[in-house]
């Protein structure tokens, strides 16, 4: 009975162990830059929808670059080395070989993601003629993969670190807005 019990806690200490390891080794990331200029009487801000934007690490060290893509503006990464994973999700979803290819992809994107998504604390943000150094990034991270991981893939898949970006500009102003609560 202990060696069962002694076996049953090594294999859930293993199976924890590599979710910790996995949610420090692979990141999403997503990104919101919200811009004053474009508020309405309905929305106190709309998202940009076009320009470039650098991430930087506290001291300014450049630690990933992209571009927005309308008409959301979604950040497409220029430098990550996995690529842009979107060309798969624009192929037939029933399709092995795409739904391989994006797995191959977001494996490589996610984990370079998580070498520099802990260090983001200020960007650049490039739109028309205008560029706003120094913006704040509010980060939101979620490192609680255990709370709801289970490791199957057909029920929660494996664990990632989420980490949420927001930041605010008045395109209008050239200027970084203070982040609303």
């Amino acid at each position: 009975m202990r060696k069962a019990l002694l076996a049953a806690l090594m294999l859930a200490g293993a199976v924890l162990g590599w979710g910790w390891w996995h949610s420090q080794t692979h990141a999403d990331v997503h990104i919101a830059i919200n811009d004053v200029a474009l508020k309405t009487a309905r929305q106190r801000w709309a998202p940009l929808e076009s320009g470039s934007l650098v991430l930087r690490d506290a001291g300014g060290r450049a630690l990933a670059h992209g571009r927005l893509a309308a008409p959301h503006g979604i950040v497409e990464f220029s430098d990550d080395a996995a690529g842009d994973c979107s060309r798969f999700e624009r192929q037939v979803p029933q399709d092995a070989a795409a739904r391989a290819g994006w797995q191959a992809c977001y494996e490589g994107r996610s984990r370079w993601q998580a070498g520099w998504a802990r260090k983001v604390a200020l960007a650049s943000i490039t739109t028309g003629t205008c560029t706003i150094d120094k913006v704040p990034v509010r980060v939101r991270r979620y490192d609680d993969w255990w709370l709801w991981w289970v490791p199957l893939p057909h029920v929660g898949g494996t664990p990632s670190a989420y980490c949420a970006f927001d930041l605010f500009v008045d395109s209008a102003a050239c200027s970084a807005v203070k982040p609303a609560p």
